[in-house]
């Protein structure tokens, strides 16, 4: 599991700031998604919703180091 955070990571460091504000969207809008989901009792696995939850983290961490760096 640590390799495949750690691969992740490499990834997301790989984009650019424009591409991970678009990614930062993409994930709200399925956490979103999966809100209703459960709310409507469609979910399958409530552990969806913190994968999304720990993936968007990860971008919005992403992000703020890539806007640190230049600043």
């Amino acid at each position: 599991m640590a390799y495949r955070v750690s691969k992740q990571k490499k990834e997301l460091g790989a984009l650019g700031a424009k591409e991970l504000v678009g990614k930062v969207r993409e994930l709200e809008d399925h956490i979103f998604q999966l809100r209703m989901q459960a709310k409507t009792g469609q979910l399958a696995s409530t552990a969806m919703t913190k994968m999304a939850r720990k993936e968007l983290a990860r971008v919005k961490t992403a992000l703020g180091a890539k806007s640190s760096a230049r600043a």
